[in-house]
């Protein structure tokens, strides 16, 4: 029989050791440490033990499903009831039907009776509120399409499609921008400055970077210091040791000028070669379906598909 708990203290080592027992398909961060997970996950100031549910078969941890609760996220979402479904693992000697059954049942329930309508898998974009950097690659938000066998099952328990990804990945080893008569006009009226130590972001991202460095790129207006756009990277040290390759996410472009895909094309050239310079290797980021202008825009820059994330939800 299995039974369903609350996160205790002594729980790590274990969960370690079923993180570390995990398909490699599932693109977790592996081999996964106690001081990571503790680092990472349980030192996040909006961790709750009572969300973190943890399964028991005959006293031997099998799995684990963390919740987490809009209520917890931020301060100024208090009363919002919303809920996701961060992580789901099950042991690799166990019987995963059984076991993930329990969890999900135990996840939903603890879930509707804070509120909450529907479950969210993974988070809101652009990023959800745990295992940045640990799963997922460069985001963490919905099921990699690799890891059949949770999705599998999410979609037997009525779990609904609410978005589609493509993870995408560059080698920027060497790396140099293409050149055009339109980018060369924009070289000549622009200006790409490196930040390394760049302005606070707003709380809830700040707790998801925690301990991760973050660069921001901005693509300045040579004629006065407004900044047109800016690009965000963080670095991925868990994934550049398990690549071989130093490695970083592009978590975010913005721009002041809505609907200029060239400039942002531009910032984001300069910036890769920028980062090669620096030693970095490897760049991967994640774009909406959707969004065919950043899938054009990214595979002009030299990104590849790597496989595909599905967000997913429940109605409770």
């Amino acid at each position: 029989m299995i039974e369903v708990r609350r996160f205790l203290n002594s729980d790590p080592p274990k969960l370690v050791e079923i993180w570390n027992s995990q398909p490699l398909g599932a693109h977790l961060a592996q081999p996964m440490t106690v001081g990571s997970m503790e680092t990472y996950v349980f030192a996040k100031p909006y961790f709750r033990p009572e969300t973190y549910l943890v399964a028991v078969e005959e006293g031997t941890i099998v799995g684990m499903a963390h919740v987490a609760l809009s209520r917890d996220l931020c301060p100024q979402r208090a009363g919002e009831p919303g809920a996701y479904l961060t992580m789901v693992m099950v042991a690799g000697h166990s019987d995963y039907a059984l076991v993930s059954t329990a969890l999900l049942d135990a996840a939903e329930a603890l879930a509707k009776e804070s509120g909450a309508k529907q479950l969210i898998v993974s988070g809101d974009p652009p990023l959800g509120p745990f295992y940045f950097g640990l799963a997922g690659g460069s985001h963490n938000l919905g099921v990699p399409s690799t890891f059949e066998i949770l999705r599998s099952r999410l979609e037997e328990r009525s779990y609904q499609t609410i978005g589609e990804y493509w993870a995408m990945r560059a080698n920027i080893h060497g790396f140099r921008p293409s050149v055009s008569r339109e980018l060369m006009q924009i070289r000549r009226a622009y200006s790409v400055e490196a930040n390394f130590s760049p302005p606070p972001l707003p709380w809830l991202q700040s707790c998801i970077f925690m301990h991760f460095e973050r660069s921001q790129f901005d693509l300045i207006p040579k004629l006065n210091s407004a900044g047109a756009a800016s690009a965000t990277f963080i670095d991925l040290p868990h994934y550049t040791q398990l690549w071989g390759v130093h490695a970083a996410a592009l978590v975010g472009v913005e721009s002041a000028e809505d609907g200029d895909a060239a400039k942002s094309g531009y910032l984001l050239g300069e910036a890769l070669r920028q980062l090669a310079e620096t030693g970095v290797g490897r760049i991967e980021t994640q774009v909406d379906k959707n969004d065919l202008g950043g899938y054009s825009m990214l595979r002009t820059l030299g990104f590849d598909e790597v496989y595909q994330a599905i967000r997913l939800a429940k109605a409770l």
